[in-house]
């Protein structure tokens, strides 16, 4: 057997036991997650400071980092973990204020207001909700001069209600594991 085959035949082996081990351990783990003491400690490690090494995720759990590393990678396939990232202060950037925008749309604007809404960089979040309004989002504000700006495509299509953040008691966090 030549070199070249070999290899390729070796690459092409070592691809497919990649593959199977995949199929094996998304099939091992389709069940719902059902997270034990050590799964809630390494994610609230991670929560903390996503950047924390395997080994010192590991002697806090008492485990070895190839085991945190499984464990992980399990939660990333079954979805519980979405990503890692980093939280930035949005005062440090100048943004100074938030406020929370409530939004009605008027008869037959709705993806109208959606789409503006998606368009303003300002809003960092946004959800469709029940009740007498069908947005709120979260926004943020330089000054309180920025309102007049960032409302005034909305008013030809919505009515808008607007609070000023005072204070976040609680900030945003994660769900309880």
């Amino acid at each position: 057997m030549s070199d070249g085959v070999y290899r390729w035949f070796v690459i092409s082996f070592c691809a497919i036991l990649l593959f199977l081990r995949g199929i094996i351990y998304k099939l091992a783990y389709m069940t719902d997650f059902v997270a034990d003491d050590i799964d809630r400690a390494i994610l609230d490690l991670l929560y903390r400071d996503s950047r924390m090494s395997l080994r010192s995720i590991g002697a806090a759990v008492g485990l070895a980092a190839p085991s945190i590393r499984d464990r992980i990678l399990r939660m990333e396939d079954l979805g519980v973990i979405e990503g890692f990232g980093i939280r930035i202060n949005r005062r440090k950037l100048g943004y100074t204020l938030e406020a929370i925008l409530r939004v009605e749309p008027l008869p037959g604007k709705l993806h109208s207001v959606e789409k503006t809404l998606e368009a303003l960089p300002e809003i960092v979040e946004c959800s469709v909700v029940t009740g007498e309004d069908c947005f709120v989002a979260r926004l943020v504000l330089r000054e309180i001069g920025d309102l007049d700006r960032l409302l005034g495509p909305l008013h030809d299509m919505a009515r808008t209600k607007t609070s000023i953040v005072h204070r976040q008691p609680v900030p945003l966090r994660n769900p309880p594991v």
